[in-house]
């Protein structure tokens, strides 16, 4: 199909879309949110983070790649690696010292709302879905400041024994801290130099330097888990992210299994009374291979209904999953890099026991499904370009304050790299005898165990901030998808 052709069906897919949006009772999203604070960095203040901490520490540390930043030389590496790769990251941190030393060194930009529990629920409530309840367990008078004013938008509390959905404006913990992320985005071109090493920064990006807080903990109170139920017939679905922040070890003598098991058990009673209800787990990097490996195999394998995913966060699954041959190829820039993303999907999804696997790389999604899934692969795809002109508009204006605003991003060119991509990736099925050239025309395949669906991407050559266009797009793949099923749902009750 030509790019033409593809972007008539856009329209009509995001039309189609929007008119239905309000079918959905609501969605639970949790757990992470955050203040993010954003820097973009320049060759000038790249060049004064080097000058502090010592251009040659930071070339020993670049060769060690440290998997979490516990002095500012580790940060500065860390921020180097992704800009010399120009890929997306996120290091935790587990000291103050780190915030400490960046406010006294570098000032930022602008702070936000952050987090993929928090973005996902400020997107949600401000394209109209109905009930947008959010739950994060470090609520602090700050963080709620960022939660955006709309009356869909709900947090749950327990007055005297009873559940109550209150705005988070008004349910925050007095007493609570504010977690504070710093988000250092570059862009494409930068120059970067260092102990006579030189390179440009190959594509626009980010790094983010998660705060993990001896406090911050994926838990909910007794009350609140046993009031869980009473939100079923307020929500259809519900989308789930910030495992990563789970621990091995807790100074209290806790570990990781206490943790995933509260995750399971929360997923468990949001099923009770709704044993078909969707949910959607959104991944990211995950630099503990242990916690990776154990969100997978114990939390999204068998209780999640759907798992959303970059590239790189593809090889990761694929690496602790047993698969580090398929997990090189996935992240290797040649032609082959794309044939073995649409493979490892297709591992993910059975061997994580998934219904679909929703994977945005730029210039194309590619999402494989199980052939019972409720939905056709049309209606799929449709459901993909919804969320592909959602992540436009959002890297047009940094933010989708309406369904109407995130339309603009029907306006935005389909990527004619991504269209390419996608030929790779036939030439691969037709010699696999997966499909025809025909039937993949469409980005349409019912394969012989899943379906497959695959779209080119609209894409914003010059962003105003990529921070969030991948939880844009999980959830807005998901929320449409949670709408055409109540529709289907709800025209098969009247005949």
């Amino acid at each position: 199909m030509d790019i033409d052709e593809w972007e008539k069906r856009y329209s009509m897919a995001f039309s189609s879309i929007s008119e239905i949006l309000d079918n959905i009772n609501g969605v639970f999203v949790a757990y992470n949110s955050n203040v993010d604070a954003i820097k973009h960095v320049s060759e000038k203040d790249i060049h004064k983070l080097i000058s502090i901490v010592g251009a040659k520490a930071v070339q020993q540390k670049v060769t060690e790649y440290p998997r979490e930043i516990q002095d500012p030389v580790d940060l500065v590496a860390r921020l180097v690696i992704a800009m010399r790769d120009g890929k997306a990251a996120e290091v935790p941190t587990y000291t103050a010292d780190t915030h400490k030393w960046l406010m006294d060194n570098m000032v930022f930009d602008k702070a936000r709302m952050g987090g993929q529990a928090g973005i996902i629920s400020n997107l949600l409530s401000n394209l109209g879905v109905n009930n947008v309840i959010t739950y994060v367990p470090w609520l602090s008078k700050e963080q709620a400041e960022y939660f955006v004013d709309a009356p869909n938008l709900k947090y749950p509390v327990i007055e005297n024994g009873v559940l109550r959905l209150k705005h988070p404006h008004d349910a925050y913990d007095v007493n609570q801290l504010p977690k504070i992320n710093w988000i250092f985005e570059f862009s494409k071109g930068t120059k970067v130099e260092y102990d006579g090493e030189i390179f440009e920064v190959p594509r626009d990006n980010r790094l983010i330097i998660s705060s993990r807080p001896p406090w911050l903990r994926i838990d909910m109170s007794e009350q609140l888990y046993d009031q869980i139920p009473h939100m079923n017939g307020m929500i259809d679905g519900a989308i789930l992210s910030g495992y990563q922040m789970i621990k091995e070890k807790y100074e209290d003598g806790t570990t990781y299994h206490d943790y995933v098991k509260k995750a399971v058990d929360v997923i468990k009673r949001l099923k009770e009374g709704s044993p078909d209800m969707r949910i959607h787990v959104e991944f990211t990097s995950i630099q503990n291979k242990v916690i990776r490996r154990t969100i997978l195999k114990d939390i999204v394998h068998k209780h999640a209904s759907s798992l959303g995913l970059d590239t790189v966060e593809v090889a990761n699954a694929l690496n602790v999953l047993g698969h580090e041959e398929l997990a090189y190829a996935v992240i290797s820039k040649g032609e082959n890099s794309i044939s073995a993303l649409y493979e490892g999907a297709v591992k993910l999804l059975c061997e994580l026991k998934l219904e679909r696997v929703h994977i945005h790389s730029l210039g194309f999604y590619i999402c494989v499904a199980s052939k019972d899934f409720p939905l056709t692969v049309e209606e799929h795809r449709d459901a993909l370009m919804f969320s592909s002109t959602l992540a436009a508009a959002q890297a047009l204006h940094g933010d989708i304050g309406s369904l109407e605003e995130g339309g603009t991003g029907l306006g935005v060119p389909i990527s004619e790299r991504g269209h390419d991509d996608l030929e790779q990736l036939e030439k691969y099925l037709v010699r696999r005898d997966v499909c025809t050239g025909t039937e993949f025309e469409d980005g349409c395949v019912c394969a012989l165990n899943h379906d497959l669906i695959v779209i080119p991407t609209k894409v914003v050559q010059d962003p105003v901030a990529t921070v969030g266009i991948g939880d844009t797009i999980s959830a807005g793949a998901f929320a449409a998808i949670l709408a055409m099923i109540r529709k289907k749902g709800a025209e098969d009750r009247g005949s």
